[in-house]
């Protein structure tokens, strides 16, 4: 497995007890025997390759090698954690307005997580992304406002976001599962990226665990696990569409109704 996601094309990098490590794709030998993989000067062999190394993986890459791989989706995100307590009420809440939507947490400590999603071009980026957002959101209902003022400028973070539009065909290669990102990257919209990694991994172990082989499990894992996540990211995908995707007033007019 893999590390997080970085550039694309950039390795996975790992931290052993020897020092950082560099995985590198994987080779499906023709035997069905066990794949081997690079990991730093070592070559290894394994029963099972689980690349879970996220949206630009690079083991993706090498067993799809047609496949377009990520897309940008027309939105990037800005979120932070607030300094300290605020007071809202209820525990979350999702606002929809034209080309971007705001959503927060309540945690049990009373600070919040807020997300900010605005349709954008890749690659902008603000000078100072807070009072950006203190202008861009200004007019917009309570607590918005508040939860950006109880925010320290350090902590936001700002990311583009990318899906994989085109769905692989398959989630397994060989010996090779995919998983998470690698295998479904898709918009944020529905909350679900995380949620349907851990499907992933739990059904995974549970196929491994009731299958009488590797191979079986694999073709179990894929057989379960691609059509719902594929459609989990389709609902996601339109959800963005209705949400801040939508900027024409009479457009978010229709959808408010």
């Amino acid at each position: 497995s893999g590390g997080g996601d970085g550039p694309a094309g950039a390795p996975a990098r790992r931290s052993g007890g020897s020092g950082p490590a560099e995985a590198a794709p994987v080779r499906q030998d023709a035997d069905g025997g066990p794949p081997p993989a690079s990991v730093g000067r070592d070559v290894l062999e394994a029963d099972l390759v689980v690349a879970a190394d996220g949206v630009n993986s690079r083991l993706r890459a090498r067993l799809f090698p047609h496949h377009p791989g990520p897309a940008y989706s027309g939105s990037t995100v800005l979120r932070a954690i607030t300094e300290g307590p605020v007071d809202v009420d209820g525990d979350f809440a999702l606002t929809w307005g034209g080309g971007a939507e705001f959503g927060h947490i309540l945690f049990r400590d009373g600070r919040a997580e807020w997300h900010a999603v605005l349709n954008a071009p890749p690659g902008v980026r603000y000078a100072d992304p807070l009072a950006a957002l203190r202008r861009r959101f200004a007019g917009w209902h309570d607590p918005i406002p508040a939860l950006l003022a109880a925010t320290r400028p350090e902590a936001v973070l700002h990311h583009d976001i990318h899906e994989l539009r085109t769905p692989l065909p398959s989630y397994a290669v060989g010996r090779t599962a995919l998983l998470g990102d690698a295998a479904h990257a898709m918009t944020p919209n529905l909350g679900q990226g995380a949620c349907q990694a851990l499907e992933d991994a739990v059904t995974l172990a549970h196929a491994l665990a009731h299958e009488p082989g590797i191979d079986a499990a694999l073709a179990r894992y894929d057989a379960l696990r691609r059509p719902r996540s594929q459609s989990v990211a389709r609902a996601a995908r339109q959800a963005g569409r209705m949400g801040q995707r939508l900027s024409h007033p009479l457009a978010t007019a229709a959808r408010d109704t």
